[in-house]
């Protein structure tokens, strides 16, 4: 159930932490949170996977081949049923594009050093920052039981520090980047075994 809230209004039930303004549509973003009603700054499944595809799918090289979604389910272990719902959000946030029929199958939108991790995982898992009092998308200030304001609290700038670092790395680091990791890891492990 979408819920739309103005870019002040906070929707804290469990389960579901609802921020007007997050998506170009107007309507609120969904951030999944954990029994408290706050969310976690963990990768979640989703997203490690989502992670996984992309890296296979920048790996697999640039041009238009698509690659069919049980090509992509066996290189990755992933379920297709489950890698369907992935790829269907990535779809909708333009990071992939899909083809229908004999070589149908899914291709990165753009070039894979034009997507970055941060980008993927924002989009499977919400903010990056550790608390939504620190987080630049989806901002919410702590219940004042917690935090009296803002200004004096000691531990929104730890938040703010973690979430600079974790952003620093995840948007600088494009899926092509990775790629390139990849082979020369494996290039270097092969000359290795070839004595």
């Amino acid at each position: 159930m979408a819920i739309r809230v103005s870019h002040r209004e906070v929707d804290r039930r469990p389960g579901i932490l609802a921020v007007g303004g997050l998506t170009n549509s107007g309507t609120a973003g969904i951030i999944p949170t954990n029994s408290i009603g706050v969310y976690d700054m963990k990768l979640s499944t989703r997203g490690d996977y989502a992670a996984r595809v992309i890296m296979e799918m920048a790996a697999a090289g640039e041009g238009p081949r698509a690659i069919s979604v049980t090509d992509l389910a066996k290189r990755t272990g992933i379920t297709p049923k489950y890698l369907e719902q992935i790829m269907s959000r990535l779809r909708a946030a333009h990071v992939v594009r899909s083809r229908r029929g004999v070589h149908g199958g899914y291709a990165l939108a753009r070039g894979p050093r034009e997507v970055t991790v941060g980008e993927v995982i924002r989009l499977m898992d919400g903010p990056l920052a550790p608390s939504p009092c620190a987080s630049r998308s989806a901002h919410a200030p702590c219940p004042s039981y917690r935090c009296p304001t803002e200004a004096d609290c000691v531990l929104r700038g730890l938040w703010l520090d973690v979430r600079d670092a974790i952003s620093g790395v995840l948007d600088n680091t494009t899926f092509g980047e990775l790629a390139e990791r990849q082979r020369r890891s494996q290039s270097q492990g092969r000359a290795m075994y070839h004595i």
